[in-house]
Parts: C-alpha cells; structure tokens; sequence
C-alpha cells in the first residue's frame, strides 16, 4: 500500500538495508512486527547500530552521524529511539513507508509488516556486490511515485535539472459554497495539491533512490571507482544534504520506457489523495474541514480514473479520455462538486496518473495510452467496495456509447 513518501528519513538506501537487516534478525520472514518495533532500543542486542557501517565513534560512543547531537536519545536518525521523544514517529513512520513502497515489507493488516521475500534476498546479500544493487533497483522500480519521475525526466535532456519539476497531488481550483462555524456562508477553494516543500522533499527522494541504483548520475561528482553506483556515489548519497541540482541519465534510464512495464507497487486509493486530516495550510480549521467534506469526491474520481486508464492498458487499447467525462459527469454527484466545470477538473485530475506509476501520452487530443500496468491489487487494496463497483460500472457504460 505505498504511499507519497515526502520525508527525509527514508532517503538513503544504505540506511534501510541496515535497518532492514537488523528487522530481519529479530522477526525473520514469519513473525510480524509493528513499526515501533523499528525503532532504535539500546536494550535490544539486535538493534540497527550492530549491523550499520555509517557509525563514528565520538567519545568512545558509536553514534549515528545524521544526528544534530550525536549523543541524544535519537540513536538512529531514520527510525529515533524508544527513549526519544513521541513526537518523533513520523521518522519510523516514514522508514516503514519506505521499505513498503520498495516491496521489502509487506503490510498484513493497519498496524502490521513481514519481511517480504525480495527484502530476505536484500538482507542476505552483501552490500558491495552488484546482487544488492540490482535487488535494491528492482525495489525502487517497483514504486509507482519513481516511475512518475522518470516519465517526467524523460522529456528532458540528458544533462538535466530538477528545478521546477513538480510531481505532487494534481491542483484543482474548486471552490465551492462552505458554513463556519458562526454560520456565515462563504467560498473556500478545496486543498487538493500538496505544499511546495513538500514536493521538494519528494523529489530529493526519488533523485537519491535514481543515482543510488545508477538510473541517473550527479553532474561534478567525481565519485569512486567503482562499477556500482551506490558504492560509487557513497559518499555523495551519504551526505547530510543531496545539493546536486544537476544530473544525468544514465542508459539504463533513457531506455527505460521502451517497453511497457509492469509497476508492482502503485498508490493504493487511499493515497490519492494528502492526508488531510492533518493539513496546517493558510486558510485554517474552515479550509481543513471543507477540504475532508469533498475527499471522498476527489478519491473517486482519481480513482476511476486510474482504474480505467489501467483497465484498458491491460488491454493494450487507449483510455478514450472524452468519453470516460463523459459517464463521470451522469454520476456528476458521486465525483463533482457543484459550480465547477467537470472537464476543467478532469483535466488537471488525469496529472495524477504520474505519481500513481502510470504515466500516459496522449493522441488525437483525447486518447490516452498508458505507458505501464499497474498492480490492481495494490489500487484496490483499501478501496470501498463501492468505488470499485463504480469504477467498473464506469467502464461499462463507456462500453456502450
């Protein structure tokens, strides 16, 4: 169930073999474990800091060398520590969403993992060797928010930068008639895009993930000898900062598209849409509230969206774009908000395709080919029987115009 990752604790590879190591050590591939259980506990004779290699030794203390203080409670910067403080959990929080989104863990219900297959194989293998990298790039190529990133790259130049790219939550200017609390009627325009920072924080992600299994190169970074590019670009990926603004695409990269592939691990329906329950955006309680009164809406939509678009490209036709609009607008109540335009939304909506792994190019102005499949499993694994109900009888009905 991989979701928009767009905290920095995740970001280093290295990190999560190490922390997935030690996971393994106590829970193997049959026990489950919960994501505290991740979290760095001096008590443990399994914990993270007796399988990693970043650690430096200051004042006869190994210590992690990401922290502020190095002697803090934290321990581990990516996954904190039992004795640190609560408020710190969206670090573990963020590590177990990581190794989600690579397939290393599996989720078995809301609060519980296992150690997938593939993550054993990571584990087992040796750090230099070119087993842990191609596991590590089958992983990252299995995320559906990478394989937005490099569909957008892809237009680019070889030498390219960064800078400007978006790929985030599409931003649909709905406003729609909302009553405060005092029972004053006003407009709210509905949040439905994410902040720009952390947008930022998503793209340096994915760029560290991309030159770690060699999909792209920093530009002016020397590196070491080495054939791997996570060994290679070691010292660059361990850095504090990723201040690299420009970079270059590898061949592996560049041909990446030229057959359709398969994205194992997509967003799943619930992650279409921010987690608005805890917005802290201008605008407030009122624009909090306006915005989870139409959620629904919106993930219905982008999910039928997807849903379609996916539909047909397991068929290997176009998802006729018009026409899907079309249907969405005889069920104008289940997706629309009165007093905005369906097309203008839709519009904008479809630039959800990228971060949910299933990029598309567009001809004859309304026919969409997807350029992957996506898991439908994943789609679909915490989605209402209803809106998948809908989606389907969605498709039907385009069937029959």
């Amino acid at each position: 169930m991989a979701l928009l990752l767009n905290r920095k604790y995740g970001s280093r590879l290295e990190c999560l073999y190490y922390i997935l190591t030690s996971c393994y050590k106590k829970f193997g591939t049959t026990e489950t474990f919960a994501l505290k259980d991740l979290k760095f506990d001096p008590k443990d004779d399994k914990n993270v800091h007796h399988y990693c290699k970043q650690l430096q030794n200051i004042l006869d203390r190994q210590c992690c060398p990401y922290l502020n203080n190095p002697l803090n409670l934290s321990k581990c910067y990516a996954t904190q520590s039992v004795d640190s403080d609560s408020t710190k959990s969206k670090a573990v929080s963020d590590i177990g969403g990581s190794l989600e989104a690579l397939g290393f863990i599996t989720r078995i219900d809301t609060r519980k993992y296992k150690i997938s297959n593939d993550g054993e194989k990571w584990v087992k293998s040796n750090f230099n060797s070119k087993e842990w990298e191609d596991i590590a790039r089958k992983g990252v190529l299995s995320y559906g928010v990478i394989i937005g990133f490099l569909n957008k790259i892809k237009e680019l130049s070889d030498d390219f930068s960064y800078q400007g790219l978006y790929l985030s939550y599409p931003h649909t200017t709905e406003v729609v008639e909302y009553e405060t609390a005092d029972h004053t009627k006003t407009y709210i325009q509905i949040s439905t895009d994410s902040q720009q920072d952390s947008n930022t924080r998503t793209l340096s992600r994915l760029i560290g993930w991309c030159v770690a299994v060699g999909l792209i190169e920093p530009k002016g970074v020397r590196g070491k000898e080495s054939t791997l590019a996570h060994i290679k670009y070691q010292d660059f990926l361990n850095k504090e900062e990723l201040t690299v603004r420009n970079f270059k695409k590898t061949s592996l990269c560049k041909t990446l598209f030229d057959n359709k592939l398969n994205i194992e691990n997509p967003l799943s329906y619930s992650r279409l849409h921010k987690n608005a329950e805890s917005m802290r955006e201008n605008g407030g309680e009122d624009l909090r509230k306006v915005t989870l009164q139409y959620k629904p809406k919106i993930l219905d939509r982008r999910f039928v969206f997807i849903y379609a678009l996916n539909h047909y490209s397991k068929l290997n036709q176009s998802l006729d774009f018009k026409k899907l609009i079309q249907v969405m607008q005889n069920h104008s109540d289940k997706f629309f908000s009165k007093g905005n335009d369906p097309v203008s939304i839709m519009e904008t909506e479809c630039e959800i395709a990228d971060i949910a792994g299933i990029p598309f190019k567009i001809e004859q102005d309304s026919f969409f080919y997807a350029k992957t499949t996506i898991n439908e499993n994943i789609l679909t694994q915490d989605a209402p029987i209803t809106s998948i109900k809908l989606a389907k009888e969605i498709i039907k009905e385009m069937e029959t115009i």
